[in-house]
């Protein structure tokens, strides 16, 4: 049997034709690849930024639940550049998972990174401490809700009250002291005039303007000594109690601040993250009542709401304050009530006696009242600072000191031990002042606190609020080298070339 053989070939042109579905099939997988390796250096950017944030600063979560990375890595000193290079050394392990390996394994998603950097940060401190407000609201809001919001604005509603009544006595006590000084003006023109009537060279007869009441009894001169007097001595039992405790003159509120070039992202405004903030404020300072005190300083609600740098000077403000709103509050009641306008009435014309100038009994019956409210008011403030309670508006039942009994303040104030149980306390008083303050200050003085008492801690003592970052910005740049793409190119002699890809993101608490 015959048998034929053939010798096998193929035809130029399918070769030509596999090459070139070949290389497609390269050209097509080495796409994909880049894509990943796209992926792979956004996913990278954002690893290396968690990790940069990462490093937040434990001591400031733990005591005050806000997130904030020192800039300065304990340093004292700000630097961008570090960051970056920070940046840069979290970012390698993930571009390159061979670096520094023995054992190196295949990466096909292989790329090279050039250049990473942050460039733009957000601080604690920018536009007024809003960043931290912002962290501090979003705490609340998150954990404790809104529930303890109907409080607050009960508070705002007493402090319109007694804001309103403190003008009002205010008012009143200027209105009085003028037409006091006025009529006593008319008093000695009058008796000038009686003088010059009188033939020359007789004596007048001695007139008793007033009755023989004891300076030491008048509720009015009484009163006089007492204002000149220190307030501590009248609104506090020993004066030695008193924090002598001062805040560094370099606060981040008074000094030039490090700035971010990133704008706050401001999630949450208006009246009630106003009140969560001050909420906040209140669980995490103390202030003078408190038994346990271990800030920088001693009085820190206090202080955010007065801005003073030493614990006294803001006491004495805050107690100047309360006083005031008492009085408004006190006089107030005294004004409406018809029994006490009677009593100031009846001592008021004791008091003048038979002066004959219209409408002196009047003037003394109401500077008796606003001598009276002010007595009352120290009684208040004092039981406030002893640990009682105050009710906002008085009544007869609540109502202490009777008007014959101020010369007598000093031993009342004396037994004032704190044992009130009706009204509000010292803490619910300090609430309706910083309902009624200038909440704009409130962040900025509350980062003076934290920087005080982050520095107090050898771990974090070069700290500075001003280098706490709570949101990055960064971009980063890599270059994809050809995989696949090195097969098409031997056969059709075509160049290869890498791929430049360039990321950017954010990253904030």
């Amino acid at each position: 049997m015959k048998r034929y053989y053939g010798e096998g070939a193929i035809s130029v042109f399918l070769s030509l034709i596999c090459v070139l579905f070949f290389s497609l099939l390269c050209t097509a997988v080495e796409s994909a690849r880049i894509e990943g390796c796209r992926a792979k250096a956004a996913s990278a950017l954002d690893m290396g930024m968690f990790s940069v944030m990462g490093e937040f600063e434990r001591a400031l979560l733990e005591r005050y639940d806000v997130f904030f990375l020192d800039g300065a890595a304990g340093s004292g000193s700000f630097s961008q550049e570090k960051l970056s290079q920070t940046l840069q050394e979290y970012m390698e392990y993930n571009v390159s998972p061979n670096k520094e390996l023995l054992i190196r394994q295949s990466d096909f998603f292989r790329l090279d990174m050039t250049s990473a950097e942050i460039t733009g940060t957000t601080h604690a401190t920018d536009e007024k401490g809003a960043a931290f407000y912002q962290q501090a609201v979003a705490f609340m809001h998150e954990n404790l809700g809104t529930e303890f919001i109907s409080a607050w604005l009960e508070r705002m509603k007493d402090g319109n009250r007694l804001e309103n009544a403190g003008e009002l006595y205010t008012n009143s006590d200027k209105t009085v002291s003028q037409s006091l000084q006025q009529m006593e003006e008319a008093q000695k023109q009058l008796e000038e005039q009686k003088k010059a009537e009188l033939p020359e060279g007789e004596i007048p007869p001695e007139t008793e303007a007033l009755p023989a009441i004891p300076e030491s009894q008048n509720p009015l001169s009484v009163v006089r000594r007492l204002k000149k007097e220190g307030i501590f001595g009248l609104v506090l039992k020993d004066k030695s109690v008193i924090s002598q405790k001062k805040l560094s003159s370099s606060v981040p509120s008074k000094r030039t601040n490090q700035s971010g070039n990133l704008p706050v992202e401001k999630k949450y405004s208006g009246l009630t993250a106003d009140l969560l903030f001050q909420q906040y404020l209140f669980e995490r300072f103390s202030l003078f009542t408190d038994s346990e005190k271990n800030g920088v300083l001693d009085y820190e609600l206090e202080y955010i709401l007065c801005g003073k740098s030493s614990d006294e000077s803001n006491l004495k403000s805050v107690v100047t304050r309360l006083l005031l709103l008492r009085e408004g509050a006190n006089f107030l009641y005294l004004s409406s009530d018809a029994a006490n306008m009677e009593a100031a009435s009846a001592l008021a014309a004791l008091l003048v006696g038979a002066v004959p100038i219209p409408g002196l009994v009047t003037v003394t019956a109401y500077a008796l009242l606003l001598a009276w409210a002010y007595a009352e008011s120290l009684l208040d403030v004092r039981e406030l600072l002893a640990g009682g309670r105050v009710p906002v508006l008085k009544s007869a039942s609540t109502w202490r000191l009777a008007l014959t009994s101020i010369p007598g303040l000093w031993q009342i104030l004396e037994q004032t031990d704190g044992s009130c149980k009706e009204g509000l306390s010292y803490d619910a008083y300090l609430q309706i002042l910083f309902t009624l303050g200038s909440s704009g200050k409130y962040p900025m003085r509350a980062l003076d606190l934290i920087e005080g008492y982050m520095n107090s801690r050898p771990a974090t003592a070069a700290f500075r609020a001003d280098h706490a970052i709570c949101k990055i910005q960064a971009e980063a740049d890599f270059t994809i080298p050809p995989l696949f793409l090195r097969v098409p190119a031997a056969f059709l002699k075509a160049g290869t070339t890498t791929t430049a890809y360039h990321a950017s993101g954010s990253f904030a608490y």
